[in-house]
């Protein structure tokens, strides 16, 4: 990687080697695909795990392997890496941060994406194609919870068979769901609109993101991505829009298994009660508190390592 590209995609890889290795060869497939960087972050401690990935993105110039210090989960090592590009190049006009079971269906994503204007937008919620349902995963969230719909996540996340059971049934309550708007009539038109939280499988963030003073929040492990972003872009005053004219494939939950684990859960739980303390300030109608989740964080305004602005350097 010689200079700033105008497109930076950066996914992270544990223990899914075939995932990252589809990942990129979709990638290098993408026209214009020399204009953007790519780097995949290796979570995994096990680095002799990843020597077909490394033989494989050693062909182009740019594409880097990076080993995480540590597993720092999904934004932690997604900040990580972006802070350890931007020590060497300049900001680009996207990041893109997403999961490694993405696949880049559509050849001409790269050149939809560089006519949009960076400068204008907050975030890009593109259509992400469920392998599980085939349906778009977004808008994740298309209007901001209100206050009953907060408690029913709540009353989910307060018990793991609870959860286990929503996680099995989702994927059918979402076909229903299609199956309903079809036939009443309602289906999604297809063109772009303001929503408030995009799916966290595959983010899109603009320059003028970060020059607004946005930041990568890897304050928890996993899970609750879409709140922070969505949170934080409101707090900013940034639109984030859902553009199905940006197409991907994602196979979906190869990462941490499709059926819900223990561990899996508690990270839910976590990373839910993180956003919750996090934004209580911008969103007090969330109603809880940095201490009844007993973490140690602040609002939104105190953040002490901001992402530098576009063209900075760390």
């Amino acid at each position: 990687m010689k200079g700033s590209s105008k497109v930076l995609i950066i996914t992270v890889n544990f223990r899914q080697d075939q995932c990252t290795l589809r990942l990129l060869k979709s990638a290098t497939k993408l026209n214009r695909f020399a204009s953007c960087d790519l780097l995949i972050v290796n979570n995994n401690a096990e680095v002799n795990s990843v020597s077909n990935i490394r033989r494989a993105s050693a062909e182009f110039g740019n594409v880097e392997l990076l080993e995480a210090p540590q597993n720092g989960g999904y934004f932690g090592a997604a900040n990580w890496a972006l802070r350890h590009y931007l020590e060497r190049l300049g900001a680009p006009d996207w990041v893109v941060v997403c999961n490694n079971d993405i696949v880049f269906d559509d050849p001409h994503f790269l050149l939809r994406l560089l006519v949009k204007d960076p400068g204008r937008l907050g975030m890009i919620a593109p259509s992400i194609v469920s392998g599980l349902t085939g349906y778009d995963e977004n808008p994740s969230i298309r209007h901001r919870p209100s206050r009953f719909r907060m408690w029913r996540y709540r009353v989910w996340l307060s018990n793991y068979y609870m959860m286990w059971f929503k996680q099995w049934l989702s994927p059918s309550v979402r076909k229903i769901r299609h199956a309903l708007k079809k036939w009443t009539g309602s289906a999604d038109c297809g063109t772009a609109e303001t929503i408030y939280a995009p799916s966290g499988s595959f983010l899109i963030f603009s320059r003028k993101f970060f020059e607004a003073g946005g930041f990568i929040d890897d304050g928890s492990f996993l899970y609750a991505e879409e709140f922070r972003v969505a949170e934080m872009c409101r707090h900013l005053g940034l639109p984030v829009i859902h553009d199905p004219e940006l197409r991907v494939w994602h196979e979906g939950s190869q990462s941490t298994g499709r059926m819900l684990s223990r561990t899996v859960y508690l990270h839910q739980k976590q990373g839910f009660a993180y956003a919750l303390a996090r934004y209580q300030g911008a969103y007090p109608e969330l109603g809880t508190t940095a201490s009844r989740v007993q973490m140690d964080v602040t609002d939104l305004g105190s953040e002490s390592h901001p992402l530098p602005a576009a063209g900075d350097r760390v």
